[in-house]
């Protein structure tokens, strides 16, 4: 995936407003599903991860192999003997290939399956940024965007403060985009328009649902939601991005 300019123009700001609504208690499964959900995802993770390496390993093998045959075209026989190498190689690479599609489905399967937190009211909303959130978000910055969904799905079940709440679902969403997993980054902004109207990322979240449609290949309905953000009285910079997306649409 692609890095977009959208990282450096969501840097956190300090939380502004504390959301107006509160939201009702979590069901007593919600929980236990969620962690169950999350333990698949981190086996499947761990899984790719080891496969990878697996893979990065065998890469270097294959263009030796090559190499050692370019090098070695006079003599006839060595060649010969060096190619039965090379194809084993590269069958091995393309079963270690076709494994981690195969995990990384099982993975976005396993994300996509985790539903929306609903987040417990905070009684103590005007306290301190939990260092849960920055971890959470730093993940997010590095590009540990499962790690980092894991992050804060873990934060929004936890009683995180009030303030957040809006905020969690925002990067939550965000992380799916950088997954390309745009209906699951889609129900989350719709969240945080719908559920926190008034909350500090809900103009962040109108451009990013137009963003999430255009990428998802609607674009029509990518221009009609953002012409209506802009509608919306969005912040200046906020209100630059919108005009530049659908410059780039249109």
């Amino acid at each position: 995936m692609e890095a977009s300019h959208e990282d450096a123009f969501f840097a956190e700001d300090p939380v502004a407003e504390p959301a107006a609504e509160a939201v009702v208690e979590a069901a007593p499964t919600l929980h236990g599903d969620v962690e169950s959900l999350q333990l698949k995802q981190e086996a499947l993770v761990s899984k790719v991860r080891e496969m990878e390496e697996m893979l990065t390993t065998m890469e270097p093998k294959v263009e030796a192999a090559h190499e050692r045959i370019e090098g070695e075209r006079e003599g006839v026989e060595k060649v010969e003997m060096l190619e039965p190498e090379v194809e084993l190689l590269k069958a091995e690479v393309t079963e270690l290939k076709s494994e981690i599609a195969r995990l990384k489905e099982q993975k976005a399967a396993a994300i996509a399956a985790a539903p929306v937190p609903a987040m417990k009211p905070s009684k103590a909303s005007a306290r301190g940024i939990p260092p849960e959130y920055n971890r959470a978000l730093a993940a997010y910055n590095s590009g540990h965007y499962d790690d980092s969904i894991l992050q804060f799905q873990n934060l929004a079940l936890s009683n995180p403060p009030t303030s957040l709440q809006d905020n969690i679902l925002f990067w939550i969403g965000s992380n799916y985009v950088k997954l390309e997993m745009y209906d699951d980054a889609i129900k989350n902004f719709e969240s945080v328009i719908t559920r926190y109207p008034r909350g500090n990322k809900v103009h962040d979240s109108r451009y990013m649902l137009g963003v999430s449609y255009y990428k998802k290949g609607e674009s029509s309905r990518a221009i009609e939601i953002l012409q209506s953000a802009l509608q919306s009285n969005p912040p200046a910079e906020v209100k630059g991005k919108i005009l530049a997306q659908l410059k780039a649409i249109q």
